[in-house]
């Protein structure tokens, strides 16, 4: 009864989530979303048509009468890349019989816990390892701790935070597949057409909003300093708030800011650090004038840059597929940390990962060819680079094969050094709701609103954690 009780508690979270979802914009939704792509594209043709329902992508390897079932989310651009992976598997294990069920994030949410409930759970599940500690909680996750000795791949192999982020009451409850998060992407024509030197980037905030300004024009030329600056049309912008997912951690983390306190009892959205992080937001935007402001109708990121029209981009290591598939923008774009917008210059950057795990009511023979798949994926990793993804061991990102994936070998240098993976809470995807609900009331209002929008998430924050 107490499993049950806890995933349709999850279930009604996602909901909710899902419903707030459907209302993002461009600038607080990921760049690279096949559904939300799938959506738009019904919309423009009929405004009045309802949503497609996500359609699952099943692919069958061998014949069986019990195949092992792997269930997971990447069904973007990324989809592609991994089915090459899992048909490398394949190759190399003949013997092996197994089904993929690739099935769009919105709808994996409801499955995967709604399958582990009815007890028919999928032998294996990709997912992000900031959901571990709820779904931990959930009842929905078998530990993994022996998959680190029957593989001999030590925990050693893997980015330490985020090995901390995916490790509950002492058991480690899952495996890293990748790390993924934010980066900087910068266009070194523009800077050059703007004065400032692509060699030397900003290092804090003051610097940085000079630069901004300095890149940002209206469709007449004019910089935001500029008397007769028109705001309302603007040709290249100098930055962009992008996905608040990602955006806003690292942000919240460059001023010693955050969301909840590190043992998880005290919210701390209102703190002096995090409300000065957000003003520094909201000055860019309405003050400043070098971000547009996140709204929907809003063009994305990718559209803006690959247009030439975005100098400084806050963007996730996906952002290589776009790099590909324009090779003229490719040619005139670096990539660096993640640049510090705080006034001390301290950096910070949010990274999470795709991750390996078990569910309960898996059995043996199951568990064992899961098991096997992970450590061949693992090994293999540098493939997963062309979907723009940072291999997870160690070992990989330092092998000589990741010189072909420039922008995955930057990211990997930077998550090892200056990466933080989100909190982990029982309730983490509640309150990643409200304080996203939060800091867009508070970016997308007046300046004597960033305060009061902040502690009005703050309270509601507090809530979730003043729970039995």
């Amino acid at each position: 009864m107490r499993k049950f009780s806890f995933v349709l508690t999850f279930l009604m979270v996602m909901a909710l989530l899902l419903a707030a979802c459907g209302g993002e914009t461009p600038a607080t939704a990921p760049a690279d979303s096949g559904a939300a792509d799938t959506a738009a594209d019904a919309a423009a043709v009929d405004p009045n048509a309802p949503t497609p329902e996500p359609t699952p992508v099943v692919s069958a390897f061998g014949q069986c009468d019990d195949p092992m079932v792997l269930m997971h989310g990447l069904t973007g651009a990324d989809g592609a890349v991994f089915a090459d992976m899992l048909q490398q598997y394949a190759d190399a294990n003949p013997e092996a019989c197994f089904e993929a069920q690739g099935i769009p994030w919105d709808l994996f949410f409801q499955k995967y816990p709604t399958s582990v409930m009815a007890g028919t759970p999928p032998d294996m599940v990709i997912f992000h390892a900031a959901e571990v500690n709820q779904f931990t909680a959930e009842g929905l996750m078998q530990p993994m701790e022996d998959w680190y000795e029957i593989s001999g791949i030590g925990k050693d192999q893997f980015n330490e935070a985020l090995m901390e982020q995916i490790t509950v009451d002492g058991q480690t409850m899952a495996v890293p597949f990748d790390n993924h998060g934010w980066m900087l992407w910068y266009n070194t024509a523009l800077m050059e057409a703007a004065g400032l030197d692509p060699n030397v980037l900003p290092t804090n905030a003051e610097e940085f909003t000079a630069a901004a300004i300095a890149a940002t024009t209206d469709v007449n030329g004019l910089h935001p300093t500029d008397e007769g600056f028109d705001p309302d049309n603007v040709q290249v912008w100098g930055m962009y708030p992008t996905w608040f997912r990602y955006t806003i951690p690292s942000t919240l983390w460059q001023y010693g800011g955050g969301v909840i306190s590190a043992d998880g009892t005290e919210a701390t959205l209102d703190s002096p650090e995090s409300i000065a992080a957000i003003k520094y937001w909201h000055d860019l935007i309405h003050v400043h004038h070098v971000a547009p402001v996140p709204v929907a109708g809003t063009i994305s990121s990718h559209d803006l840059y690959k247009n030439s029209r975005l100098v400084f981009m806050w963007e996730g290591t996906w952002t290589g597929g776009l790099m590909r598939d324009n090779p003229d923008i490719a040619a005139v774009t670096k990539t660096a940390f993640l640049n510090s917008l705080a006034p001390d210059g301290k950096q910070a950057v949010k990274f999470d990962s795709h991750v390996f795990s078990i569910p309960v009511g898996v059995d043996d023979a199951g568990k064992a060819q899961a098991y096997d798949m992970a450590k061949f994926l693992l090994e293999n990793g540098v493939y997963w680079g062309n979907a723009g993804q940072v291999p997870a061991l160690k070992s990989v990102q330092e092998s000589p094969e990741m010189a072909n994936f420039p922008y995955s070998a930057m990211a990997a240098e930077q998550f090892n050094a200056i990466g933080r993976t989100d909190f982990a809470h029982p309730a983490f995807i509640e309150i990643q709701t409200a304080y996203e609900a939060a800091v867009s009331a508070a970016l997308t209002g007046p300046a004597e609103g960033v305060e009061q929008a902040l502690k009005d998430g703050d309270a509601v924050i507090q809530a979730i954690l003043d729970r039995p």
